[in-house]
C-alpha cells in the first residue's frame, strides 16, 4: 500500500516536474554573437584579454533583448576579417555584429548564396569620416591616412589606392587617434561619435582635433546579421520597434546621436 501511495504522489507531481524541466530548458537556450575584439566606445568594446568580454551600448542593447525572449546570447570576440570567415565560411557563430550588406560582398558571396545572410534594421547609423588637425584640411592634403585594420572606407577608396598615400592600418582606435595627435598621420578615418567619446574620456587635448564634415562621410548602419536564425532576426526587428524609448535612453547614455 505505501509503495502504491508513493507511485500516486510521484504521478500528480510529474506535470510540475516537467514544466520545471521546459522552463530550465527555454531559458538556458542560447546564441553565440560574434563580435569585433576592438575598442569602439560608445558602440561597443571587445578588447579585453578574455574573448567574451564585451562592453558599451551594443552589449547593453543585445543583452535587453535576448532578456526579453528568455534566451542568452553569448558574446565571443574576434579580429575583424576572422570573424567574417567565423560566421560566413565555418559557421561557428550564430549571429555577427554589427553588419552590413555592403561590408566585403564578394568574400561573402565567394562561400554563401549573399540571400541567405538575414539582416536586421540598423541599430545606429554612424557617421564616418575624415578628422584631422588642420581645421580646413582638403583630400589632397592627406599624404598620410589612417584607418582600423579590417575597416572600409567607402568614400575614400581613391585615397586607399593612392600609392602616393601613405596607409597605416591600427589594431584599435585608441592608437588611430594617438597617430594622429603625434602627427604621424595627417588623416584617420573614424566615427564622429568614437571620436568624441574617446577624446573626452582617453586623452588630454593640448590642441584640438576637428572632424571634417564638409569633405565626404560615411553613413555606416550597424546591422545584426544571420544565417540560421531569421525569426530572431524578426524578432530583433519587432524589439526595436517596440522598445524605442528604452533605446534611445540607452543611446542619450552613451552619448550616441544617431
Amino acid at each position: 500500500m505505501n509503495q502504491l501511495k508513493k507511485i500516486a504522489t510521484q504521478l500528480i507531481y510529474l506535470p510540475f516536474a516537467l514544466l520545471l524541466l521546459i522552463n530550465n530548458a527555454k531559458s538556458a537556450t542560447h546564441y553565440v554573437v560574434g563580435v569585433e575584439n576592438i575598442e569602439y566606445l560608445p558602440y561597443y568594446d571587445g578588447s579585453g584579454a578574455d574573448n567574451r568580454d564585451y562592453y558599451g551600448f551594443s552589449q547593453k542593447l543585445l543583452t535587453l533583448f535576448a532578456q526579453q525572449h528568455d534566451f542568452k546570447f553569448e558574446f565571443y570576440t574576434l579580429p575583424i576579417n576572422r570573424l567574417y570567415k567565423e560566421f560566413v565560411e565555418h559557421r561557428h557563430v550564430d549571429f555577427k555584429y554589427p553588419d552590413n550588406p555592403s561590408w566585403k560582398p564578394s568574400y561573402k558571396a565567394s562561400f554563401i548564396d549573399v540571400n541567405k545572410i538575414i539582416y536586421s534594421q540598423p541599430t545606429v547609423v554612424t557617421k564616418t569620416g575624415i578628422a584631422s588637425l588642420n581645421k580646413n584640411i582638403t583630400i589632397d592634403e592627406c599624404i598620410s591616412f589612417a584607418t582600423v585594420r579590417g575597416f572600409t572606407p567607402q568614400s575614400f577608396k581613391p585615397l586607399m589606392n593612392n600609392e602616393n598615400v601613405e596607409l597605416i592600418e591600427t589594431a584599435n582606435v585608441i592608437e588611430l587617434i594617438e597617430l594622429l595627435l603625434k602627427e604621424r598621420v595627417e588623416c584617420i578615418y573614424i566615427s564622429n561619435d568614437v571620436l568624441n567619446y574617446n577624446l573626452l574620456k582617453y586623452f588630454k587635448l593640448t590642441r584640438p582635433v576637428y572632424f571634417q564634415n564638409e569633405l565626404p562621410t560615411d553613413l555606416q548602419a550597424f546591422l545584426l546579421s544571420s544565417i540560421d536564425y531569421p525569426d530572431i532576426i524578426k524578432k530583433f526587428n519587432t524589439f526595436l520597434i517596440s522598445h524605442k524609448v528604452q533605446i534611445s535612453k540607452l543611446k542619450k547614455e552613451y552619448q550616441i546621436k544617431n
